[in-house]
């Protein structure tokens, strides 16, 4: 103990009689504690304690000790870094069609806010879907998680977008507006395009537009 409190003294510039007035009022302390008084030294935790902190010590004497960031700490710094996203059990065909009536929650998917925001995303304004089916290879895979974006509901640019059918079908596709046609395509060329006529293309409702996705590695 002796030798952390000479170390503390160095590095603060202060000889034992300056830093023992300091502490206590009383220049004799760190004398007292150099003193042999028998073969078992003892010490006033309470001179120890104000000593230590003249000194820029922590009680247990030694320099000052770096500790890991407590688990709440940690949580909090990963609630600032990260946002979630809800996520639902519903499974986007890919193919001819799904029912997306299955909606409930499942646990949210964490986003980095950074990325988020350079995006253009807000979270809650999101949502992560699953898809089924394989119309949308190569681009999507059947298994995949798509992130998307439910404030763009307004066709552009043959983008991909989830959207419920007519039919009440949950599904993933390009959509395209003809005149007043909607133009349904998939990427892989196996599957054919599909019309929807003026009437049945004003009841589809568009969900959002696909921003993003995770492929599932099998």
């Amino acid at each position: 103990m002796l030798e952390a409190l000479d170390e503390a003294l160095k590095r603060a510039g202060l000889s034992d009689a300056a830093a023992s007035q300091l502490a206590v009022g009383n220049p004799s302390a760190i004398k007292n504690l150099r003193m042999q008084k028998g073969a078992v030294k003892r010490y006033n935790y309470l001179t120890l304690a104000k000593l230590a902190n003249v000194l820029g010590m922590e009680l247990y004497f030694g320099p000052p000790r770096q500790f890991a960031p407590s688990d709440a700490s940690q949580e909090e710094a990963d609630d600032q870094e990260f946002v979630k996203v809800r996520r639902y059990d519903v499974k986007l065909s890919a193919g001819p069609g799904l029912n997306g009536d299955n909606s409930a929650p499942l646990a949210p998917v964490a986003f980095r806010a950074a990325w988020m925001t350079s995006a253009g995303l807000i979270a809650d304004k999101c949502c992560v879907l699953g898809v089924q089916g394989d119309s949308m290879l190569p681009t999507l895979s059947d298994g995949d998680l798509v992130l998307v974006d439910e404030r763009q509901t307004t066709l552009r640019d043959r983008g991909v977008y989830a959207f419920v059918d007519v039919t009440g079908d949950a599904r993933i596709k390009r959509l395209e507006r003809l005149d007043d046609q909607l133009l349904i395509r998939s990427d892989n060329p196996d599957h054919a395009i599909e019309i929807r006529k003026p009437a049945e293309a004003n009841l589809i409702r568009l969900i959002g537009k696909v921003v993003w996705s995770g492929h599932s590695w099998r």
